[in-house]
């Protein structure tokens, strides 16, 4: 039903679109039609969300296959008009075709009402109904739990700091989903960890892997520079450079979820013994594999008896401090016999029930579905027990849970692309006040609570920055989207593809290079879904791959994380969503005609022509470099209102007008390239008045003066702006501002004496390549920091008052050892003994783009 529901919602947004086109695009129309269109798929859509439960047999294929047939004949309209001009008997010629094709669909759709309205007739008491959406509080932050596992959390901390110098490894052996990463996630992150290895890092391995990939991984988390591509792709290199980086250090090396011996003979030669101590942490699902280590006893995990197992669930459910009532006690203890101690369908089913009813007899319900699906032969049961919390989201959901089996095992989600995606899927229903990445963010969180997705990362202001799903939840969203014939996942292998490619919505490819023999058996296949497809998300290189997105016509998704666009390729009209390599002239040829684009992220430098301003759907730009043309002075200008994110624009000329014509910009990037500022009105940035995140770069000294930010800032960057510290209240006065990153020369002098009052909701506060040398401030300056980072400045110490900023739980620092270490150390005894939590020191590594900046800079100072 999801693929059916995913269908209607899309099928809506585009007659909506056609209803309301831009002014530069006007369409052939015939609107009482598409209104009666839009009215009953409407009807539709709200059944399926109010009775998302409901037995509606083949009708459900009858659904989808009527939205698909509606998209396909209007989309395939609009890109025929697209193409050509025609004539007035062309006009109405097209006007009485498009009419007879929109009065067929309608017609199926009034057969399937009538079927909906004789069942909704049999509910009791229902006479109308409406969709319903999802408001939630914002997801809780907090650690793993491990119920059950406390002693094995000391057994491997104890093998991580026993005396014994020479090199070891420690396995961590058990079935997918007992609790292996998070155990090594939770000692990993012990501060008594942190503090006794000079360097960590963690690899996960999948199933499909190079030594590469792995030796990459390894020195992205230990290495002081960023890898040159020609780098990159000698292995031995990277081996080399990693070897030599840890040599004489004390390291912890964890490699997650590996599958066989030859991910460790890979890398083992790269990883030395340097006799003081050094740990490799394991974790596998195979005892075997653990085994053939040959160092000690590999760590089993086992599943949680009885006790644990209720301990576990009740805490997912009600929390550490909240107590079970007593009528759910006793079908509670039963639901968690049933998840037979296995702590993800735990933490999955407790999500589950944590989101729904708290009566016994919804208990009881959900008690009789798990029962219903035990299985002890294999590892089925699971996935079946899995399932139920699939079955249970409610509709609005399905989709975008289904979506996440478009991206490969163990792969990290940036939560933005996620969101642009479900966006430009159509999967989020429009709701008043707030914007739909609003709404799909909800969502996300949303599954997160029900514990089907976990998150990765956290951003600095302490936003989920990325996220994953878990290896045997992603087994179960594959089969269901592909069961449901919501998305498809080629094999490239495997010849008998081509069937399944004909009649696909969304194909994602997840690994290549397709096998010459299968496609060439798919390429009929390919030239009869051109008019199909809607969605193209490809992880792999390959030339097949670009000739397959060269014929798709109708594609609105299309997604190569490393694939290129061919400058051949037939103009994309009913593009929503393009992320690509792509050649900056081809792009432009036809990117003023793409009427329906929400988002575009291409990695070159581009001058956008002006009828980019004539583009209201636009949602978010992202580039490498724009050159942006002013807005045209006309009495006709349109509002690009759902713009949100405009970046990296080159020398952008921030007037009145520009605001005024892009009022809901939340993030903005922008480099200026030349001395003379003062013509680009830095001081109306203040009428962006929804700016969350702004990025300022200077790459030509000079003062920058005349600058004033808009008070909705969360998330300021600056480089290059030489801001006198003195006159650093123009930062401080921003009473939202929560993260601050002054990066290459971003202020001005040697002494900072920040004015009381400033800077209160301030958490991250990062200071790098500058000339700071005396910083005098105490704990009323920065009530609220809990992260500090200071990279390459002359300062000696940090202010020793710091230690009463109760928030304050890291820093970093780029020295080891040095005299603002020792500072920090000083500063967390003081803690100590004040009652606060020590301070986590850390070592920061500037990265590659500071340096960058500092060439820039010197180049632009040598220039006359």
């Amino acid at each position: 039903m999801a693929a059916a529901y995913a269908a209607l919602l899309s099928l809506s947004q585009v007659l909506n679109q056609i209803l309301h086109p831009p002014p530069a695009h006007k369409t052939i129309v015939v609107r009482e039609q598409i209104e009666l269109l839009l009215e009953k798929v409407g009807f539709v859509i709200a059944f399926l969300e109010n009775y998302p439960g409901e037995e509606i047999g083949d009708l459900g294929t009858q659904i989808a296959y009527a939205a698909y047939e509606s998209e396909d004949f209007i989309e395939s309209n609009m890109f025929d008009e697209m193409l050509e001009r025609r004539t007035r008997i062309d006009h109405r010629e097209k006007v009485s075709l498009l009419s007879e094709g929109v009065r067929r669909v309608i017609e199926k759709f009034v057969s399937i009402e009538r079927e909906l309205a004789e069942k909704i007739e049999d509910k009791k008491g229902v006479a109308k109904f409406e969709a319903t959406s999802s408001s939630r509080p914002p997801l809780p932050i907090g650690n793993n739990t491990m119920v059950g596992f406390e002693d094995r959390v000391n057994e491997i901390m104890s093998a991580l700091s026993t005396d014994e110098s020479s090199r070891r490894v420690i396995s961590i052996v058990g079935m997918g989903g007992i609790g292996k990463t998070t155990l090594a996630k939770n000692v990993y992150n012990n501060p008594f960890i942190v503090d006794r290895f000079c360097f960590r890092a963690w690899v996960t391995i999948s199933q499909e892997y190079t030594k590469k990939d792995i030796l990459v991984s390894i020195w992205s988390q230990i290495g002081n520079r960023r890898l040159k591509e020609d780098e990159k792709r000698d292995d031995t290199l990277v081996g080399e450079l990693v070897r030599k980086e840890l040599f004489g250090r004390k390291y912890l090396i964890v490699m997650d979820d590996m599958w066989d011996i030859e991910a460790w003979d890979m890398v083992n030669r790269f990883l030395p013994d340097n006799d003081n101590g050094s740990r490799i942490l394991v974790t596998t699902r195979l005892s075997n594999l653990a085994v053939d280590f040959g160092y000690s006893s590999p760590h089993k995990m086992e599943f949680l008896d009885e006790k644990e197992s209720w301990d576990l669930l009740r805490e997912k459910v009600f929390g550490k401090e909240d107590v079970c009532p007593l009528e759910l006690e006793k079908i509670g203890k039963h639901i968690a016999r049933r998840c037979r101690g296995l702590p993800l369908a735990l933490v999955v089913i407790g999500g589950l029930l944590a989101k729904s009813e708290r009566t016994r007899e919804h208990w009881v319900h959900i008690a009789e579905r798990v029962t219903s699906e035990v299985n002890y032969e294999n590892n089925e049961y699971f996935i079946k027990i899995l399932s139920l919390s699939y079955s249970h989201l409610p509709m609005y959901l399905k989709p975008c849970f289904l979506y996440l089996s478009v991206f490969p095992e163990d792969f990290e989600i940036r939560v933005t692309m996620l969101v642009r995606l479900w966006v430009a899927e159509g999967f989020i229903k429009p709701v008043s006040d707030k914007s739909l990445e609003q709404i799909a963010e909800e969502y996300l969180e949303d599954l997160m609570d029900r514990n089907l997705v976990l998150v990765r990362k956290r951003g600095s202001s302490g936003k989920v920055k990325t996220c994953s799903i878990h290896d045997l939840l992603r087994d179960m969203c594959t089969r269901e989207a592909q069961k449901d014939k919501f998305m498809y996942i080629p094999q490239l292998h495997d010849p008998n593809i081509s069937p399944f490619i004909e009649s696909e919505r969304r194909l994602c490819i997840h690994s290549g290079p397709w096998k010459h023999k299968v496609f060439e058996t798919s390429k009929s296949a390919f030239s009869k879904s051109a008019g199909i497809i809607r969605s193209l998300l490809v992880y792999s290189v390959s030339n097949s791959t670009s000739d397959i997105a060269s014929s798709l016509r109708l594609v609105r998704i299309l997604h190569m994380v490393r694939g290129n666009v061919k400058a051949e390729t037939p103009p994309l009209f009913n593009l929503r969503y393009l992320a690509c390599n792509m050649d900056s002239e081809f792009l432009l040829s036809f990117v003023s005609r793409l009427w329906n684009l929400q988002s575009l992220i291409v990695d070159i430098n581009i001058a956008l022509p002006a009828k980019i301003w004539q583009m209201p759907r636009l949602r978010h730009l992202k580039m490498k470099g724009i050159s942006l043309r002013d807005p045209p002075d006309s009495q006709n200008t349109l509002v690009l209102e759902n713009l949100q994110t405009l970046s990296t624009v080159h020398d952008f000329k921030c007037t009145e007008q520009a605001t005024r014509r892009i009022p809901n910009l939340k993030k903005l990037g922008i480099r200026y390239t030349t001395k003379k500022i003062g013509s680009y009105c830095l001081d109306s940035l203040v009428g962006f008045r929804k700016l969350e995140s702004l990025v300022l770069e200077f790459t030509a000294a000079g003062v920058c003066t005349n600058i004033a930010f808009p008070r909705s800032l969360k998330k300021l960057s600056l480089s290059g702006s030489l801001i006198p510290w003195e006159d650093m209240s123009i930062v401080g006065s921003l009473p939202n501002l929560q993260v601050l990153k002054l990066k290459y020369n971003a202020a001005k002098g040697e002494k900072w004496n920040p004015i009381e009052g400033e800077f209160g909701g301030l958490k991250f506060l990062l200071i790098d390549n500058g000339e700071l040398v005396t910083w005098e401030a105490d704990n009323t300056h920065f009530p609220s920091l809990e992260h500090l980072i200071l990279g390459q400045v002359s300062l000696k110490e940090i202010p020793i008052d710091f230690a009463e900023i109760a928030n304050l739980q890291v820093i970093q620092l780029l020295d080891y050892g040095g005299s603002l270490w020792k500072s920090a150390e000083e500063i967390s005894e003081q803690r100590e003994s004040l009652g606060y939590e020590p301070i986590q020191i850390r070592q920061f590594i500037s990265s590659m783009l500071y340096s960058l900046s500092s060439l820039l800079m010197r180049k632009s100072r040598q220039e006359p």
